[in-house]
């Protein structure tokens, strides 16, 4: 039985609040698309701690999860098919392969089913040659250092943003965030999320990003809080909004 549905029952227990509660059809096909899975029986209102057989789209598999399971499952970036998921750790040539060329390397040796052996490869976006093994690949290492790899470099320039939500609360909220400087994705999902992007200031670090992203909370947070599903916005990114009413801050005044 998946983990979830049994956590499901000390959730329903507790009476967590934004883990039991009925799921509206919209919100479960939508779940469910992002998951690559349909339901095997009509979708109806239902509670997302209970059990519900779907069946993996990728490979056919029929299996009971939970929608809160299958959406957390989604949040941390695990395939929601337990077949699916398993399949990664017995890697062949040909998922390891299509798995490079999907981040942008051209795999250039063989593997040789040993995952924490270091394979040849050659980034296609700037020819730039790499060697990572498909254990570090799966555990999120950049596949190409000079492309990707300022995305996890706490000392490379980051960016403070803030972004608008009116759809969302009372009468709207807004949001204080970091990220990159290495490209605007972050600030793309929440603009397919419904934001709108204010404005964003750009800062020597990451240290010196989250220094002012905390004043900022520090401020707004006890003025206007609000509670929001944590799937609304991309990254769970609901913990730093506040609602509109409060106003929001001059990000400029906060750069040094």
């Amino acid at each position: 039985m998946c983990k979830w549905i049994q956590h499901g029952i000390e959730n329903r227990r507790l009476g967590y609040p934004n883990l039991v509660g009925d799921w509206p059809v919209e919100r479960q096909e939508q779940v469910l698309t992002a998951a690559g899975m349909r339901s095997l029986h009509p979708l109806g209102d239902q509670d997302g701690n209970d059990p519900l057989n779907v069946e993996c789209l990728e490979c056919g598999a029929a299996q009971a999860n939970t929608l809160f399971g299958i959406s957390e499952g989604i949040r941390l970036s695990w395939l929601p098919c337990t077949e699916c998921n398993a399949r990664r750790f017995k890697p062949t040539q040909e998922t390891i392969r299509a798995r490079f060329a999907a981040l942008g390397l051209s795999l250039v040796g063989e593997f040789t089913g040993d995952p924490g052996r270091p394979l040849n490869a050659t980034c296609t976006r700037c020819s730039t040659e790499r060697s990572v093994s498909w254990s570090a690949i799966c555990g999120g290492t950049p596949p190409c250092l000079r492309c990707d790899g300022s995305r996890l470099d706490p000392d490379a320039p980051h960016r403070v943003y803030l972004i608008e939500f009116p759809h969302l609360g009372e009468c709207g909220v807004y949001k204080v965030g970091i990220t990159h400087c290495a490209n605007d994705n972050r600030l793309h999902n929440h603009e397919k999320a419904g934001g709108r992007v204010m404005k964003t200031i750009q800062v020597a670090n990451r240290a010196a990003a989250l220094a002012i992203e905390r004043r900022i909370l520090e401020t707004y947070l006890p003025l206007a809080p609000v509670q929001l599903h944590r799937d609304l916005l991309p990254h769970g990114g609901t913990t730093e909004c506040w609602s509109r009413h409060a106003g929001y801050p001059d990000l400029n005044l906060h750069q040094d």
